[in-house]
């Protein structure tokens, strides 16, 4: 029976390797998108809830720091501010997010210590072996993504990470992206230095070349005038007897 393509044989084990690859930098980056959101938004919110009490403090014990009517305008501020924070919970959102992108990252850097894991010969034992891996690592996935719950879903921050996704991390969408990237550049690195390398041999081999042709020209020049030498001595001696 003759044996299957390799291609066919892996087909597997590949399909595999791109649907972890795809979907830990899938979720890793969304959730790093929504912490950098979350960030932005409840540091700003904490530092002015935190000096609008402060003024309010200051004025119910100096009523002369502020007028009425500013103090009346900073509370209703304060108040608002505070609310807003109570309902979207920034700062909550931010811990939570900010887990969830470390467990991925944990995720993507097992599943990257597999990934470079490879030989340029695998056989079918080690096909198996890596097989099961990725096979434990994808239900460490699907586990993680079930634990997230409901209370993780944001339309504004998905939104948000899809425009990121359009624009800025268009080439970040799986999570060895960046890893493709640096072998890419090594790779023409390498092919630059091979180029170079060729070059640097074929000048050698012009320069030698020219020397050597110089060098025929030479010899071919003393030949001659050793062949003039000889037959003027020939002459000489034929007038002489």
């Amino acid at each position: 029976m003759p044996e299957e393509p390799h291609e066919k044989k892996f087909e597997k084990l590949y399909i595999l390797r791109r649907k972890l690859d795809k979907e830990i930098g899938y979720n890793y980056w969304k959730k790093y998108v929504a912490s950098a959101f979350w960030s932005q938004i409840s540091t700003p919110i904490n530092l002015t809830i935190t000096f609008l009490t402060a003024i309010t403090t200051a004025y119910s014990q100096t009523e002369s720091i502020i007028s009425q009517s500013t103090y009346s305008h900073i509370a209703i501020a304060s108040l608002v501010i505070t609310t807003l924070n109570t309902f979207f919970r920034p700062h909550t959102q931010y811990a939570a997010n900010t887990e969830y992108l470390s467990k991925w990252k944990e995720l993507g850097i097992e599943f990257e210590k597999e990934f470079f894991n490879r030989m340029e010969e695998e056989s079918i034992e080690i096909y198996q072996s890596k097989i099961e891996k990725y096979q434990k690592l994808q239900e460490k996935v699907d586990d993680l993504r079930k634990s997230e719950g409901t209370e993780m879903i944001n339309f504004l921050t998905d939104f948000i990470y899809f425009i990121c996704y359009r624009t800025c991390l268009l080439r970040y969408k799986r999570w060895l992206d960046v890893d493709r990237r640096i072998i890419k550049e090594s790779r023409i690195e390498i092919q630059n230095k091979e180029v170079d390398k060729n070059k640097l041999i074929l000048e050698k081999e012009r320069i030698t070349e020219k020397i050597n042709k110089e060098h025929r020209i030479e010899i071919a020049k003393l030949k001659k005038m050793e062949e003039n030498i000889l037959s003027n001595l020939d002459e000489t001696n034929i007038i002489i007897n």
